[in-house]
């Protein structure tokens, strides 16, 4: 079996300085990096972290053109995350960005597995549900998550948030047709 050689090692030996991901995630401009460490990136910017999306970060609501000034319309969410992985991907590059700060940090281990369970579970919801209640089930979601996370915890992330699904989701439960075929 091929192993890749790896910078950094787990857990982190005290000579070894803990990965620049900056550097890594060329990019996710700083702010953007700095408010996903601090857990204060709201949940609707998360388009930010995507690539395939990485000019819409810097929309600007004025245009200032031939001395005129006119404003644009911001996207809604729903137009921002139409499909699951609109939203997957940047959430993926979050999830990675706060795996290689919380293990270079003392988090343990199984880490990512957190976010492993709740990707999984907004994957099964997205099957169930319609997309516009899911999104605003994460969007709650991921604020709670946040508040956790400022105290230290990152354990919520696995964790199936009933009293939410019964607020959000329960009612919007995706009619599937039924069929019959005659031969």
């Amino acid at each position: 079996m091929y192993d890749a050689p790896s910078p950094f090692t787990y857990p982190p030996t005290p000579a070894q300085e803990p990965p620049n991901i900056s550097a890594i995630y060329q990019h996710i401009d700083e702010d953007t990096l700095n408010a996903i460490l601090n857990h204060e990136l709201p949940a609707a910017e998360l388009y930010k972290l995507d690539t395939r999306r990485i000019l819409e970060a810097q929309w600007h609501l004025i245009d200032l053109e031939d001395s005129t000034v006119s404003f644009r319309c911001v996207p809604s969410a729903l137009e921002i995350y139409q499909t699951l992985d609109s939203l997957l991907v940047p959430l993926n590059t979050y999830f990675s960005i706060l795996c290689i700060h919380g293990l270079s940090n003392g988090q343990p281990v199984t880490l990512p597995c957190h976010f492993f369970r709740y990707s999984s579970h907004l994957i099964k919801i997205a099957a169930q549900y319609e997309w516009q209640a899911v999104l605003l089930y994460h969007f709650a979601f991921f604020a709670r998550r946040c508040c956790e996370m400022s105290q230290g915890s990152y354990a919520g992330w696995e964790k199936i948030d009933v009293d939410l699904m019964e607020e959000l989701l329960v009612q919007h439960r995706k009619q599937h047709e039924v069929t019959l075929s005659v031969i």
